[in-house]
């Protein structure tokens, strides 16, 4: 099933030089739910993006931190390796070849004939119009409390959980390293989304609730799956380079 233009809505967001297009599918969002728990949360947030009232300064002030520029500290390469094997050992980050999102952008490099499966993120509205579990691309979010902000590449609904994914192209013999690297940005993006639907949650229930939020960074290769709390875990064990 594929939803018409008219079920999709957004704004073009700046952050310095950079523009991004968020786009929400409405249709969607309110096939999958959105007056009940984390969905309701996040419809309140999407709303918001849509409207433009969302602070200004964490995108504008230098003194945030975008977060695709976190890295993560530098290692030898063995400690690299270790470090890896160690997450994905502790089932820390989940692997996978064959799941819906890789399938997807497989199909969607073929239909477009580009057989070098490594399409610029133009690709991404592919999901927004033709999966029924997306909801939204290039979402703003935020953090005052580490003074972070960035856009998400994609928001899905997937085992009854919002996952934050971040479509990473490239060679396959590069997609370990590029994943890895890209562990501090993504799950950052998760961190994010967490408060801002917890917030939601907060104030609207009065009670301490914890939204279910995942992470995912994928290519037409794999995709790796992990929790949103990997971030506070890279945070406090020094990990992460670039606050």
């Amino acid at each position: 099933m594929t939803s018409d233009d008219s079920d999709i809505v957004g704004r073009e967001y700046r952050q310095g030089k950079v523009a991004y297009g968020f786009q929400w599918n409405r249709s969607n969002h309110q096939a999958l739910g959105n007056t009940q728990g984390d969905l309701a949360a996040l419809w309140a947030h999407l709303e918001s993006a849509t409207r433009g009232t969302i602070p200004e300064i964490p995108f504008a002030d230098p003194f945030y931190t975008r977060a695709s520029s976190l890295k993560l500290v530098k290692m030898s390469p063995a400690s690299h390796v270790g470090f890896r094997r160690r997450l994905m050992k502790s089932g820390n980050i989940r692997k996978s070849v064959d799941n819906d999102l890789v399938t997807m952008i497989r199909d969607f490099h073929r239909a477009i004939d580009d057989l070098s499966y490594c399409a610029d993120h133009g690709i991404l509205k592919e999901f927004l119009s033709k999966d029924p579990m997306t909801l939204a691309i290039e979402v703003p979010v935020w953090s005052d409390h580490y003074q972070l902000s960035g856009h998400i590449d994609l928001v899905r609904y997937s085992e009854a959980m919002i996952q934050v994914c971040d479509y990473k192209p490239g060679p396959l013999e590069s997609t370990k390293k590029r994943f890895f690297d890209s562990l501090p940005q993504v799950s950052a993006y998760g961190e994010m989304m967490t408060y801002h639907l917890a917030s939601t949650l907060r104030s609207a229930l009065d009670a301490p609730i914890l939204p279910r939020v995942s992470c995912c960074i994928f290519d037409s290769h794999s995709s790796w799956h992990f929790g949103s709390e990997l971030f506070v875990t890279l945070e406090k064990t020094g990990k992460i380079d670039g606050f």
